[in-house]
């Protein structure tokens, strides 16, 4: 799933960071020649993603839970076809005749579920820069982003199995980008860059939903998208990267008992350690609007570190 814009939360941490290697460069600069050592230039913004980029690039573990996410989902093929229900919480009132009649869908997400987009979060990195909306247009434009491993044997199979492909991402379509002959520059792309890997279905207009693409699809929650597709086919599984691909998080929280179960049976959750609602929800709510962005992030950097768990779990 892709992220959200960055916060100023995220920008405020750069500011101190770079503050404080500015200052520790010029006390290295004004040192005795004798005493001073090599300077490695070396980015601090980014530096906190480092181990997840790297990890998601060049482990075998990771590849590992990428093949296996997706060894699951396809083992499950032919049981989500007979078996009646849904994958989807907009669909579970609907009535079960009316459900069992519609024709199968299964619905991904995109960035870091179909698409590896780890080169971009790499060369932000290098640079010593975070993600902005400008850099991340241009990137879709390379139409370069290789797929997830495990992926295009997966959706192939599901396509051969008789299951439609919706890939519903949270890439946007922004006005601001658009141009005379390009209402959504991003989704143009995006297509491209799924014909370019030869994925079912990518030349399908009507498969692939992005963000703010009709009206009523402004906000990064899925649901509206899922209930869309839900009025046509009987969404029997949802593969993301992202709780936000599967359920809004507070309804999450609010039937988690009841959700739960669905995991491995009909939700399929790729690993993402590099982004994502997880990394927003821990400190979304510390800061207020007059906060000055050194102020904001001490806030932001407490709530993190005391959202560590220092101690065993007690009990049963």
């Amino acid at each position: 799933m892709r992220r959200e814009p960055t916060s100023r939360v995220r920008v405020a941490a750069v500011t101190i960071a770079c503050a404080l290697i500015a200052a520790v460069t010029s006390a290295v600069l004004t040192a005795p020649a004798s005493a001073a050592e090599p300077v490695v230039d070396s980015p601090i913004v980014g530096r906190e993603q480092l181990h997840a980029i790297l990890w998601m690039q060049t482990a075998d573990e990771y590849r590992a839970n990428s093949l296996q996410a997706y060894r699951l989902a396809t083992s499950k093929l032919a049981a989500l076809k007979k078996t009646p229900g849904t994958a989807a919480v907009e669909q579970m009132a609907t009535d079960p005749h009316r459900l069992a009649r519609l024709p199968t869908a299964i619905v991904l997400d995109l960035d870091e579920t179909v698409l590896d987009n780890s080169v971009y979060q790499a060369r932000r990195a290098a640079a010593g820069l975070d993600y902005d909306e400008a850099s991340w247009q241009a990137w879709m434009q390379e139409a370069a982003a290789t797929a997830l491993p495990g992926a295009r044997e997966f959706l192939w199979a599901a396509a051969r199995a008789g299951h439609r492909i919706f890939y519903v991402t949270n890439r946007h379509c922004q006005p601001q980008f658009a141009r005379a002959d390009d209402a959504c520059p991003a989704k143009t792309a995006t297509m491209r860059n799924l014909v370019a890997l030869g994925l079912p279905f990518a030349s399908d207009r009507e498969a692939v939903s992005l963000r703010s693409e009709r009206p009523g699809w402004e906000s990064g929650d899925k649901g509206v998208r899922r209930a869309w597709i839900a009025e046509r086919y009987r969404i029997v599984a949802l593969i993301g990267d992202d709780l936000r691909d599967f359920i809004d998080r507070p309804i999450f929280a609010a039937r988690r008992a009841e959700l739960e179960p669905l995991f491995g049976v009909r939700w399929f959750v790729l690993p993402n350690a590099m982004y994502g609602s997880w990394e927003r929800s821990l400190a979304s709510d510390v800061c207020n609007k007059d906060d000055v962005a050194d102020v904001c992030a001490q806030k932001v950097m407490t709530r993190k570190y005391a959202r560590l768990v220092t101690a065993p779990a007690t009990g049963k």
